[in-house]
């Protein structure tokens, strides 16, 4: 069986080992889903689970987010925090739990992927601030899970991921170009189809699947995924973690259809550049 073949039926299959989210993901999906949905609703949900209400008592308390005074319950960190952005972090916790533990060092070192991931999220929620304000705390999430393609190469294709990332070193090809080469698809296709396959809604999925390829995404996600391209460009260039990739592609089409200028682009990078120890700091929060 080809490769590609291999990827599509392990993450179609009604046996497929992929790990499945937990429970209360999909519920938080639900609720974020519906214009109806209160505070007091998603705290409530969200107390019920202690794992993830612990974690992200963590979060709210920890040096990333700043908050003055000690943040002791959901709904003041729901209020705090931001609805939507506390509805991504859960969505983000569900998916690191999922993989945690998971894929061996030796492929792709899982912590610094994971500081890439928050420092791509970071630089994308920055540039939304300017540019489409009120999904910002949406396209942060879109740029936490870009990623996660690569972790499933690395867990169930260790070999053949490593030769990808070799072979993309020595010819100084960017990574996703290699890994559509060597495995029939990209870390973004896979992102998609994974979650595609965690039923998650498509402005989740669309920005991630065509963040190296934004002019093929659907028009009412085409600006999110702009976004998390020049994010993941912006984060690489200023060495927050490691994403495997050994060549940075600056597209002059994505800086034209943002109209984000050169200074506001350089803001971000000195955002990530002060911003680098709260960013290693909301990882271990994770942990």
């Amino acid at each position: 069986m080809e490769i590609l073949d291999q990827i599509t039926d392990l993450i179609r299959s009604k046996r497929t080992q992929v790990p499945t989210l937990p429970a209360i993901v999909q519920k938080v999906i639900n609720l974020a889903c519906s214009d109806e949905t209160t505070v007091p609703e998603l705290g409530s949900l969200i107390s019920r689970d202690q794992a993830i209400a612990n974690k992200l008592l963590r979060l709210a308390n920890s040096a990333y987010f700043g908050f003055s005074s000690k943040v002791d319950s959901i709904h003041r960190a729901i209020s705090l925090i931001g609805f939507n952005e506390v509805f991504g972090l859960v969505v983000g916790m569900g998916v690191f739990s999922a993989f945690k533990g998971k894929g061996t060092k030796e492929v792709l070192d899982m912590r610094e992927l994971w500081i890439h991931a928050i420092g791509c999220a970071t630089a994308a929620r920055e540039i939304a601030k300017k540019l489409l304000p009120e999904k910002s705390e949406l396209i942060f999430l879109n740029g936490l899970l870009h990623d996660m393609g690569k972790i499933f190469f690395a867990v169930y294709f260790p070999k053949e991921y490593g030769a990808v990332l070799r072979t993309a070193q020595e010819v100084q090809i960017p990574l996703f170009k290699q890994e559509k080469k060597m495995m029939g698809l990209s870390h973004a296709d896979v992102a998609g189809l994974l979650m595609t396959h965690w039923r998650f809604p498509d402005n989740l999925i669309m920005p991630c699947q065509f963040h190296h390829r934004s002019d093929n995404c659907p028009r009412d996600y085409h600006q999110a995924a702009l976004i998390v391209e020049l994010a993941d460009c912006l984060c690489n260039e200023a060495e927050i973690g490691t994403s495997g990739n050994p060549v940075i592609v600056r597209k002059e089409s994505v800086h034209r259809q943002l109209k984000f200028s050169s200074n506001s682009q350089k803001e971000v990078m000195q955002v990530l550049g002060e911003q680098e120890a709260e960013i290693k700091d909301f990882l271990d929060c994770l942990y």
